[in-house]
Order: structure tokens, then C-alpha cells, then sequence
């Protein structure tokens, strides 16, 4: 062929379908209805063709048409390229009506054990074909690996507006949750008529180890200095199984009071208006979620609402 290789990487795939669809049916009237276009855009479409490629494709008759040497030549080629078009299409299309894909998502763990089951449960069950890769860490392990495209996106709590703007992170609100005071049965704040987090003993307070958003956002609401806590501990139940053996008193999400209730454990609310942490998804700035993310995400916030 004579042509330069810019001309024939400019080659469309609806010509090379129309192509097809004339060497298949030996007449451009048949092919021009089985591509449901009109004849002369069917005819269009292969010249354009044939002058980017600089040779003629077919071998024009009286009563329809044959492929040429260079037509023959041709046709295995757009064969396979046209079936792999199709097979990327549809990979796509799939992925589009949540028919399959990954959803490669973080989530901070005081909120992973109480969220996630009764969600995933119900998304799986209507989406089999999606795969879900759930990645529980730390905040700051978590914005690491969306910056890195490791994760789509993270669900959690608090992200300084510094990070945001040095990674080009956005952060944007997906609910607030209230915040309580879990404290052992019979427990002296029990008996208070309104709970303000000014009358939390310090000493009492059992927090989570440094790192985690929520011991963060438990020094911020209590103001107490940044002095090492006669408790400490890096999960939330290790946290509250502390509470329900006496050794002190812990802040904790609303979310994490049902599956903790009846085990030694009472839950105080705080004088409204309650303290809440606000969850938050952290992605790329003008990142676009896939369409199996954007549903998952949509059904976290039905959840939560309800």
C-alpha cells in the first residue's frame, strides 16, 4: 500500500464495519440496510477508506460487488480489530449497568465493622459480578493510597485542608454521626441530667492510639492536653471491652452502640446540640468515580440516613 501510516492509523471503525458488512453481503444496497444507513453514506464511508488506504477494496460489477486483492488482504485485519472494539465496548457497557468491575475503596476502622457488612451484604447480593476490595487503615495510610490510585476513594472522618490542597485531594461530606459517652453500668455520669464533655474525667478517658481520627477529634471536644493517656489502645472494641471491665470511660460513634449494647456498656448522649464527626469521601480532585463506585456510595448514604 502506498499510503503514509498516519493515513491508515486514521482508519474508523465504522468504516471498517461497513467494510465488513459489504464483502459479507457482495452489494453496497444489502450492506447499506444491514448497517441501517443509507447508500450513499455507505458508499461514503468506503471511499474515505479506500483513500486513506490508496487502493480501491472491491472490484465494482454489474451486479454487486467483489473483494479486490488488497480488499482480501484487508478483511482478516478488520475482522479482529472490530471483534476486539466490540469486546472493550462491552467490558465497559457491563461495567456501566453494574454487571461487573472492582470497587478498590478504604474506610477508617471505627466505622468498617458496623457499616460495611450489612451493606456489602445487600450490594453483593444484587451486583454478584462486582468485586469489592475493602481496605481497612488509618487515615493517613488511606489518602496515601487514593493519591497513589491505589483506592478509588476512602471513607473517613477527618483530613486536614492542608493535605487536601498539597495532594489535590477533595473531601466531601457523606453524613454526620453523633457522638456518645460509653461508660460501665452504674457508672457516677449516669445519674447526670445533662452530659457536657467539660465533666469527663481526663483520667478516666480511654483513647485510641495516635494516628486515629477519632482519639483526634476525642482530645479536640474534651480540650485536654495532648499528655499520654493512662489508657491507650488501636481498636474500638479492645476500647470499649476496657469500658465494660470498669477501666474508664471512652468517646465513641453512634454507630458502634448497637453492636456493643448489653456487654457491660452504657451509652450516655451528650447535651444536645450532640457533638458528631462528619464522614467525609476523600478522591482525587476531578476524579471520576466508576459507575459501580457511584452506586455503592449512593446506597452507603441510604444506609446511614436510615
Amino acid at each position: 500500500m502506498n499510503q503514509s501510516p498516519s493515513s491508515i492509523d486514521s482508519m474508523e471503525f465504522t468504516q471498517l464495519k461497513c467494510f465488513i458488512a459489504v464483502a459479507r453481503e457482495q452489494s453496497f444496497t444489502r450492506a447499506a440496510k444491514a448497517c441501517n444507513l443509507s447508500q450513499p453514506s455507505l458508499s461514503y464511508q468506503i471511499s474515505k477508506l479506500e483513500e486513506e488506504l490508496g487502493e480501491s477494496l472491491f472490484n465494482r460489477k454489474p451486479k454487486g460487488v467483489e473483494l479486490s486483492d488488497s480488499g482480501r488482504l484487508l478483511l482478516d485485519g478488520a475482522h479482529r480489530l472490530v471483534e476486539e472494539q466490540e469486546k472493550i465496548v462491552s467490558i465497559f457497557r457491563m461495567r456501566e449497568e453494574l454487571m461487573s468491575g472492582d470497587i478498590r475503596f478504604g474506610i477508617i476502622p471505627t466505622m468498617a465493622p458496623y457499616l460495611l457488612p450489612p451493606l456489602l451484604g445487600t450490594f453483593r447480593s444484587e451486583h454478584p459480578q462486582v468485586r469489592l476490595l475493602a481496605r481497612e487503615s488509618r487515615t493517613s495510610q488511606l489518602l496515601k493510597e487514593v493519591v497513589e490510585g491505589e483506592l478509588e476513594f476512602a471513607v473517613v472522618s477527618d483530613v486536614a485542608p492542608a493535605l487536601l490542597k498539597r495532594y489535590s485531594l477533595h473531601l466531601s461530606k457523606l453524613f454526620d454521626e453523633p457522638l456518645a459517652l460509653a461508660v460501665p453500668h452504674a457508672h457516677p455520669s449516669c445519674s447526670l441530667e445533662e452530659l457536657t464533655p467539660d465533666r469527663i474525667d481526663e483520667n478516666e478517658l480511654i483513647l485510641l492510639s495516635e494516628g486515629n481520627c477519632l482519639r483526634d477529634q476525642t482530645v479536640k471536644l474534651c480540650q485536654r492536653s495532648e499528655r499520654k493517656s493512662p489508657l491507650e489502645c488501636e481498636q474500638l472494641p479492645t476500647q470499649l471491652s476496657m469500658v465494660a471491665a470498669g477501666l474508664g470511660v471512652a468517646i465513641v460513634p453512634e454507630m458502634a452502640i448497637a453492636k456493643h449494647q448489653d456487654k457491660g456498656v452504657s451509652f450516655l448522649p451528650f447535651k444536645s446540640p450532640a457533638p458528631k464527626r462528619m464522614i467525609g469521601l476523600l478522591k482525587k480532585r476531578g476524579g471520576k468515580l466508576s459507575p459501580a463506585a457511584s452506586e455503592f456510595l449512593k446506597r452507603l448514604k441510604k444506609q446511614s440516613a436510615s
